[in-house]
C-alpha cells in the first residue's frame, strides 16, 4: 500500500509558545537586537573578544553551516561555571538553524583531569577550553561563540535606570530582580518567561534612547556579552531575519544520554553512539532527527485496556524516545492521531507510518513531547 493511504496531512494555526526558548538563547536575542538596533563601531568593538587563541578557531567554509557556541557564566568572580550551554549550527541569513542543548552535568574528559562535569570546564580553561571541550564532544568545528555573564544582569538594569514589565512590574533596581526571577511557587516556563521579559524590557531600553544615551548604554553594557563574531556578521545576519520569530527558525534537541546517580550528585552521561547521527542531523540539509530524539506521548482515546503501552512498546522498539504513557482527554476518538508538537513533522510522518489509519495533524501547543499519538476506535491490532 502507498505510503500516502496511511494518513492525511491537515495544519492548523500556529500557537506561540511562551516561554519555549532557553534563557540562554534569549540572552542571545537581546545581544543581536541591540546590536542591529546601533551604528557605533566602537561600542560593537567593545563585545569582541580579540585574544590571540580566537585566530586559530577554523574559518567556516562557503555553502556549509557555521557552528557557534552559545554559553552563559554564572558565580563569574569565581573563575565562573557555565550555567546554560548549546551548540548553533546555521546558514547566515537563510531561516534556519538548529541547535543542541547541552545538560551542564554532561560528563566529559579533560587533558590533565578525571572525567568532570561540564559546567566546570570554564573554570579549568576559560572559553578557550570550553570551545575544544564542546568540539571534542559532538565530533564538530567551532567557528564562533557568546559568551553571557549573566551576574551581570541586575547591574544592566541599573545601567539604564529601571525597566518595566507585563503586569505593572516596575524594577527601578536590578537588586530587586534576583527575587523577582526566583519568587517561590514559580513553574520552569514561568521563570523563563520572566527572563525573557527583563531582556526584552532592557533591549527595549536601550533601543529607544537617543543617539548619545545607546552608546552609554552599549558601553556601560559590555561586561554582558563576549564573542568572537564580527560585528559587522552579526549586524547583516540580523538583517536578513528581522521578520523572523526565532521560534520559526530554530530545532532544539538535547544531548543524546542518560542519568546517571551517585552518593556524589547526578551526571549526564552521553550516548557516544548518538553523536554521528546527531552531527549528521545538524549539517546535513535532507538528514531527519534521529529517533532516539524524538520524545512521544502515546495516549488512549478508544478505552481498549492497555492499547497506549502496546503501541508505545511498539514505538520504543522502532527506535523512538517514549515519555509518556496514558489516557486522553476522552474514549470517543473515531480515527487515530498523530500530532506534531514542533514545527518539524518529519518524526510525526515517520510515526503516522507506523499507526493504521491514522491522521497526522500540526498543533504546536505545549507538550513535553515532540509528538503526540492518540490511539482511536479505527485502530487494529495486528
Amino acid at each position: 500500500m502507498a505510503q500516502g493511504q496511511f494518513y492525511t496531512v491537515k495544519t492548523k494555526r500556529r500557537k506561540i509558545k511562551k516561554g519555549r526558548l532557553m534563557f540562554l538563547l534569549i540572552l542571545c536575542l537581546f545581544f543581536v537586537t541591540v546590536l542591529a538596533s546601533v551604528r557605533f563601531i566602537n561600542a560593537l568593538n567593545s563585545f569582541q573578544d580579540t585574544s590571540p587563541w580566537t585566530a586559530s578557531l577554523p574559518n567556516p567554509k562557503d555553502s556549509v553551516r557555521e557552528h557557534a557556541v552559545l554559553y552563559t557564566i554564572s558565580d563569574y568572580e569565581a573563575d565562573g561555571l557555565i550555567a546554560e550551554l548549546a551548540l548553533a549550527a546555521y546558514h547566515p541569513g537563510k531561516k534556519d538553524v538548529k541547535i543542541i542543548h547541552i545538560p551542564t552535568d554532561t560528563l566529559v574528559a579533560v587533558e590533565g583531569q578525571e572525567s568532570v562535569h561540564i559546567n566546570q570546564v570554564y573554570s579549568i580553561g576559560g572559553s578557550e577550553l570550553t570551545l575544544q571541550t564542546v568540539s571534542s564532544l559532538l565530533n564538530v568545528p567551532i567557528h564562533y561563540f557568546i559568551e553571557i555573564n549573566e551576574d551581570f544582569l541586575p547591574a544592566a538594569i541599573d545601567r539604564v535606570n529601571g525597566i518595566s514589565l507585563p503586569s505593572d512590574i516596575n524594577l527601578e533596581n536590578g537588586s530587586e530582580l534576583l527575587n523577582l526571577l526566583h519568587e517561590e511557587g514559580l513553574t520552569p516556563s514561568q521563570s523563563l518567561e520572566r527572563r525573557r521579559n527583563v531582556l526584552a524590557a532592557v533591549a527595549s531600553r536601550v533601543v529607544q534612547g537617543n543617539p548619545l544615551q545607546k552608546l552609554k548604554y552599549l558601553n556601560s553594557l559590555s561586561s554582558l556579552v563576549s564573542t568572537n563574531l564580527p560585528w559587522r556578521k552579526l549586524l547583516s545576519t540580523m538583517e536578513a531575519l528581522k521578520n523572523t520569530e526565532f521560534g520559526d527558525a530554530a530545532s532544539i534537541v538535547s544531548l543524546p544520554g542518560t542519568e546517571e546517580i551517585k552518593a556524589n550528585g547526578r551526571s549526564w552521561v552521553v550516548d557516544a553512539g548518538q553523536i554521528p547521527l546527531l552531527a549528521a542531523w545538524l549539517d546535513d540539509e535532507k538528514a531527519s532527527l534521529p529517533r532516539t530524539q524524538v520524545t512521544v506521548e502515546v495516549l488512549n482515546g478508544c478505552g481498549i485496556k492497555g492499547i497506549a503501552m502496546e503501541v508505545a512498546d511498539m514505538l520504543t522498539l522502532k527506535g523512538f524516545k517514549v515519555v509518556k504513557i496514558g489516557n486522553a482527554d476522552s474514549y470517543d476518538y473515531e480515527v487515530s492521531q498523530v500530532i506534531s508538537r514542533v514545527d518539524n513533522v518529519d518524526g510525526a510522518k515517520e510515526i503516522a507510518v507506523l499507526i493504521p489509519g491514522a491522521q497526522l495533524l500540526k498543533d504546536e501547543l505545549e507538550s513535553e513531547a515532540f509528538v503526540t499519538v492518540i490511539i482511536g476506535k479505527n485502530y487494529r491490532i495486528e
